[in-house]
Parts: C-alpha cells; sequence; structure tokens
C-alpha cells in the first residue's frame, strides 16, 4: 500500500488480508485504508468515507438542487455504503453519502424498515425510500446508475501548462516520427533504468538462483 502524498522513497507496506485471503476481504482493508487517511492527506480524487449526521441529511430535504443526493442508511460493520460512494465516483449528477442505523427515531420517521436501505433525495428536493431493492451493493449502484441524467463523467485529457516563449520567433520542436522497425536507445535506457533503479533495488539481498541470474544478465549487458 502507497499512502498519497508520500515524499520519501518507499517499496510500499505489505499488507495480509486475512487468512481466507477473499476479494471482499482485500476490498474491505482497502476502504479502510482510504477511509484512515486524516483530512489533510486524503487524496482529493477520493470521495469522504465518514458517515453523515441525521441533522445533514434533513438539511438537504426540500431544497433543490442540480444533483440527486443518495443516502445508504447501513449498521456501523457494513460496507455497502461504502462500496456505492465508490462505484459512483465516474459518475456526474449525483452524490453518494452513507449513515449509520443508530438514530432509531429519524429512521422510523422517514420509513426506513430495515439496513442497509438506500434513500434517494431528488434534484426538486422530494426525497423518498427506494422500494423493491434488494439490500446488496450491486443493485443499489445499479438502480442509481440508471436513474435519468446520471452519466458517466468525460475524461479529458491532461492539458499540461503551456510554456511561454520568452524570445520571440522561438522554434517550436516537432516530435518525430516514431519507426517500429527501429530500436530507441532511449527506450533501453529506460528499461535498465527501471531494472536496475527500481526492480533490483526492491531486493535487500541476492543469493543462489537469483544471483547468478542477475550475473548472467550482467554479462549479456556487457557483451551485447
Amino acid at each position: 500500500y502507497f499512502k498519497a502524498f508520500t515524499k520519501q522513497f518507499t517499496t510500499g507496506e505489505n499488507y495480509q488480508a486475512g487468512a481466507d485471503r477473499e476479494l471482499q476481504t482485500v476490498r474491505q482493508m482497502m476502504i479502510d485504508f482510504l477511509q484512515n487517511h486524516s483530512q489533510e492527506v486524503r487524496p482529493p480524487a477520493c470521495p469522504p468515507l465518514d458517515p453523515v449526521w441525521s441533522s445533514d441529511i434533513t438539511s438537504l430535504f426540500d431544497k433543490n438542487s442540480h444533483h440527486y443526493t443518495a443516502i445508504v442508511f447501513e449498521s456501523n460493520s457494513s460496507y455497502v455504503g461504502r462500496e456505492v460512494i465508490l462505484d459512483l465516483i465516474q459518475y456526474e449528477n449525483i452524490v453518494v453519502r452513507r449513515t449509520l442505523n443508530s438514530d432509531r427515531a429519524f429512521l422510523e420517521k422517514l420509513g426506513v424498515p430495515s439496513v442497509p436501505s438506500c434513500y434517494l433525495i431528488q434534484p426538486n428536493g422530494s426525497h423518498g425510500l427506494i422500494n423493491n431493492l434488494k439490500p446488496l451493493r450491486s443493485f443499489f449502484s445499479s438502480y442509481l446508475k440508471s436513474l435519468p441524467g446520471v452519466r458517466k463523467k468525460l475524461l479529458l485529457p491532461l492539458q499540461l501548462p503551456a510554456q511561454e516563449n520568452k524570445e520571440e520567433g522561438t522554434e517550436i520542436k516537432v516530435w518525430k516520427e516514431f519507426d517500429k522497425t527501429k530500436l530507441y536507445m532511449a527506450d533501453l535506457e529506460s528499461g535498465l533504468h527501471f531494472l536496475l533503479r527500481v526492480e533490483l533495488a526492491a531486493h535487500r539481498t541476492l543469493e543462489g538462483a537469483e544471483l547468478k541470474t542477475f550475473k548472467d544478465f550482467v554479462t549479456i549487458s556487457a557483451k551485447v
């Protein structure tokens, strides 16, 4: 696991997902990593995963908005809400939040009979429980993705800042055409750099078959 905004070189931290090694266990551990980032160093692309208070939800009722707001009611041990939040981060016109079932009076007031349940606030402020949905992540996510106006965000290509030409008339450097039939020195150097400075650096020691393999590689590299 590589933490966001790590400034020092690191080969990452190894974590054991448990004896069962099940996909769900690994997924939940990864969600815990994301949620346990402090607010100051939380990756900007990661939405807030902490539960919201019932008062925060009430403030959204009967107010016009430019998007849907889905609230997943769940128990403290449930991961459904966080999974649905992460499922929907690539979609626009919808915001997903989660809240816990500790406020029984609030659940009764909204007519939430059991958890997990999904409650939807429309852009016009009207709100209500989504009925006839199985209490599973896949059903919640599929339903929310199918709402009118909810669609995948357009991922624009990365725009690099334009460099100002300090001198007028500076020639623009034109990229050379790439020839697939040729082997470029830049690629060889890049490959060697990665192998020696990254992959090899991940090993504290080499011995036995690994050491012999590395010696053979160095011998061949020297010859060619």
